[in-house]
């Protein structure tokens, strides 16, 4: 027998605990999948664990940048690698014509014209079907049922077009559904005024958030088993999910970090890649003549110290910098990733899109204020440029890869 011949077999029938024990030290889901591309042995055990490595290293992916397709295809999507500054020739089945109103552990979310939010993951063409988050009188009337308070101030949600892509500020869903098909929950931001919703499977409506107390909501988060949420004022909430009041069962929810007396043009909440729970401010500035210029002209950062819940409201820490994680914000929800596990991933850096939705106008016109942010230093750089010819396509978007296949 030839010696390759002998090496291949050897490889092929390693044990397999010690291959499961190899491919736990894999960070890289590509890399994952090229492990069991060695052969059909491999193969198997990466098949076998492939639950597992989701389940624990799923969310720490570096997310791709979906963007237009070299050919300005309207029907395809193509994906960008920040880490590999490169533009990779698979291209996903998602219409760029339409706006997408969130981007969750891989799957996308899209809003039908009866307000029905559908999940799609464009890596295996699963689709989960949600029911509306609202109906179409309560679209007509929602802008006249809100009793706004003096103190926190007014704000015009007359809306200039009837746009349906846009009565989901963004979605978000707390695991993958294939890997949790009973126990995920999607959260979502709706309305002009920004409300907060949820919904659970096995669920025939939508769960409701509070719309007098809470809105021009920014964005949502699932974390340590309970949704939390930030407003315009950086008001923080909590979404206790075990426990419901009353005969309605509606969800407790409470104020964990008052507003602030500045108010920010987009709050974020992101999970550390240590398990703290972050709140990020940015601020923009934009061209008085022309409402598609914007741009963002710097992040703040906070760690939010829960553990002092009991003692009162939680402290918020200003942070030089992000303990060596990269951040990626949009419209997707939003992620941080120890950048020491990415060749080319930048350290203490914002990778950010452009997610800005006015209230009452939505420009066609496409969304271009894209870029990176270094908290340390305070300076700017950039990952992708969009080129001019995609300026009526709606905004890039970031997407956590997942595996194809069962």
């Amino acid at each position: 027998m030839e010696m390759n011949s002998l090496l291949e077999s050897d490889w092929a029938w390693l044990p397999k605990d010690l291959l499961a024990m190899i491919l736990d030290k894999l960070v890289s889901l590509s890399d994952y999948v090229r492990f069991g591309v060695v052969c059909k042995e491999w193969q198997y055990v990466v098949m076998e664990n492939k639950v597992e490595f989701l389940q624990k290293k799923g969310g720490r992916q570096v997310p791709f940048l979906m963007v237009p397709t070299e050919d300005n295809t309207e029907e395809r999507r193509s994906l960008y690698s920040i880490t590999h500054n490169k533009l990779y020739d698979f291209q996903l089945r998602v219409p760029y014509t339409k706006r997408l109103s969130g981007s969750s552990h891989g799957w996308l979310f899209t809003v039908e014209e009866s307000f029905a939010l559908t999940l799609i993951n464009p890596f295996s063409g699963d689709t989960i079907q949600l029911p509306p988050i609202m109906d179409r009188a309560e679209f007509d009337r929602v802008e006249d049922d809100i009793d706004i308070d003096p103190e926190i101030g007014y704000y015009d949600t007359t809306p200039v077009e009837d746009e349906v892509d846009f009565e989901v500020m963004k979605a978000t869903v707390s695991a993958d559904p294939v890997l949790s098909p009973n126990d995920y929950i999607v959260s979502a931001i709706y309305s002009d005024n920004k409300t907060l919703a949820f919904f659970q499977p096995g669920d025939k409506a939508w769960t409701y958030i509070d719309r007098e107390r809470f809105f021009l909501i920014h964005d949502v988060i699932y974390y340590k088993d309970n949704i939390f949420a930030v407003d315009y004022w950086s008001r923080i909430i909590m979404v206790d999910l075990n426990k419901r009041v009353g005969e309605s069962m509606a969800a407790q929810v409470k104020v964990i970090a008052p507003k602030t007396d500045v108010v920010f043009d987009r709050t974020y909440l992101v999970e550390s890649s240590r398990g703290d729970l972050l709140l990020v401010q940015r601020n923009m500035v934009y061209d008085e003549h022309n409402d598609c210029k914007h741009e963002t002209t710097g992040f703040k950062v906070f760690k939010l110290l829960l553990e002092q819940l009991e003692q009162g409201l939680p402290k918020r820490v200003e942070m030089k910098g992000l303990d060596g994680d990269a951040m990626f914000l949009g419209d997707n929800h939003s992620i941080c990733i120890s950048a020491s596990k990415w060749p080319g991933c930048q350290p203490n850096s914002i990778y950010y899109t452009d997610d800005y939705i006015d209230l009452h106008f939505h420009p066609p016109c496409g969304r271009r204020d894209n870029g990176i942010f270094n908290v340390e230093s305070g300076s700017f750089g950039t990952h992708y440029t969009l080129d001019p010819s995609h300026n009526h396509m709606p905004p890039s978007i970031w997407i956590l890869p997942t595996m194809l296949g069962n």
